[in-house]
């Protein structure tokens, strides 16, 4: 059973999209608040289990799926990862990043697919692990009331940000910092849009977020995360 089969229908809906937006994990690239304390491979293997996660989650997907790497270089690569489909009828959509910060990135995106009728857009990262069936479900059931939803995570950031009538101009904005979830739903405000937000867990930025993680998917059934979870507890950094 996929997901979304129960209490979804609007991911089972072809008007709404599951974007990833992410880096390819390599050395020297992303993730230099963790690479000031574990070596470069041990980053970069973090770094990929985590991308794993994300792709379980596109995989169980009932709908239009986008990847979307941060390198047009990379974009043959992020096909590659599409090998095993997702579990809807939608085709695969991978389209790159391009210049600017991620707020000029992601407004650039949206637009792109708001041509592609995709109605409905649901963005997520590659570090959030913690991310389960529950958190898409809130996400889906409050654009069926709002303009757009944040699942704002712990240090202020967010783990999830969906929209149903495109993004104001983000790229002002406070990224990174745990500021962003706060100004991303005064923006909204500003800009006419009822922003629902919700509680959208952690992402891992940094060493210290690593113990959280691993007691988070202490137990969890979906396979990449139980590999996740076995190669903290292997790495002591449970």
């Amino acid at each position: 059973m996929g997901l979304f089969r129960l209490n979804s229908s609007i991911a089972q809906r072809l008007d709404c999209a599951l974007v990833l937006v992410f880096r390819r994990p390599r050395e020297h690239h992303g993730k230099r608040r963790m690479a000031a304390s574990l070596d470069e491979r041990t980053v970069v293997e973090l770094c990929r289990l985590m991308l794993d996660c994300a792709l379980e989650d596109l995989r169980a997907w009932r709908g239009p799926v986008v990847l979307v790497p941060e390198d047009v270089d990379d974009m043959d690569w992020a096909r590659s990862l599409t090998a095993t489909g997702s579990s809807g009828s939608a085709p695969v959509r991978v389209l790159a990043q391009g210049a600017g910060n991620l707020g000029r990135r992601l407004e650039r995106l949206d637009r792109a697919l708001g041509a592609m009728q995709l109605k409905r857009r649901i963005y997520i990262g590659s570090d959030a692990p913690v991310l389960k069936p529950r958190h898409y479900r809130r996400v889906i059931a409050g654009l069926a009331t709002h303009d757009a939803v944040l699942a704002t995570a712990r240090d202020g950031g967010v783990t999830m940000m969906a929209t149903r009538r495109g993004w104001p101009r983000l790229a002002g904005l406070p990224w990174g910092t745990p500021g962003l979830a706060h100004a991303l739903r005064a923006t909204c405000r500003k800009a006419g849009q009822a922003a629902l937000r919700i509680p959208g867990g952690s992402d891992v930025d940094r060493l210290s977020d690593l113990a959280p993680l691993a007691r988070a998917l202490r137990g969890d059934s979906r396979p990449a995360r139980r590999e996740l979870h076995r190669w903290l507890v292997l790495n002591r950094l449970a």
